[in-house]
């Protein structure tokens, strides 16, 4: 959902390619969505309301959309101001040192939300980022050598999610959110291995997207 992987979207080991290498570490080090919460994000309202899984098989596309709702009012979201969904009072209380933004493949949009400086050994901070499409969210899947916990069903702000935490040399929360219209927003905390409960980690997420979605319904 980064990502820094130590932040979302880490590619496993191996060559890299001539513009990787030219990237910051910290930001060479996102951990791609995972083909596990991929697969979840695809949970959607099932009738009555319930929450149910939506497994696509990889020629299909995850579709999730809450009926009626829209898009949360985060359609137009773009390189230019995806890091604006979170506040600049919201990134103070983070501890934010550095907000950066990155355009995906196929018209996804992410923020770095550093908490360390620019080159840590072991960076620490948020990743937020929107996808218009099913198909700009699937793009990001990539092998990973974490390990995956169970991804967890809940909702955020009357919106199905799925939540997952990984484990590695730095442990991350990763949580999408159904926001309409076959989008998807995405949050991720990450930090070095054992600098962060489970539970912090969970909440960690959870909030950050519960702000950003009360905020842009405001």
């Amino acid at each position: 959902m980064v990502s820094e992987d130590t932040s979302t979207h880490e590619s496993s080991a191996g060559t890299l390619s001539p513009k990787e290498a030219a990237e910051p570490v910290a930001k060479r080090q996102r951990v791609r969505v995972t083909s596990l919460l991929v697969l979840t994000a695809a949970c959607c309202l099932a009738a009555g309301g319930s929450i149910g899984y939506v497994m696509a098989d990889s020629s299909g596309s995850v579709n999730a959309t809450a009926s009626g709702q829209g898009t949360a009012g985060l359609s137009g979201v773009s390189e230019t101001n995806v890091c604006k969904l979170v506040s600049g009072a919201m990134q103070q209380q983070l501890s934010i040192r550095e907000a950066s933004p990155m355009a995906e493949e196929k018209g996804g949009s992410s923020c770095y939300l550093m908490m360390t400086k620019d080159g840590a050994s072991e960076p620490a901070g948020f990743v937020v980022a929107f996808y218009p499409t099913a198909a700009s969210l699937q793009q990001t899947v990539d092998g990973t050598d974490v390990i995956p916990e169970k991804a967890e069903p809940l909702m955020v702000q009357g919106r199905a999610a799925a939540r997952q935490v990984l484990y590695g040399d730095a442990w991350k929360a990763q949580l999408t959110v159904d926001v309409g219209d076959g989008a998807t927003f995405y949050v991720e905390r990450f930090g070095p291995k054992d600098s962060l409960s489970e539970r912090e980690l969970r909440h960690s997420v959870d909030d950050l997207a519960s702000s950003v979605l009360k905020g842009q319904k405001g």
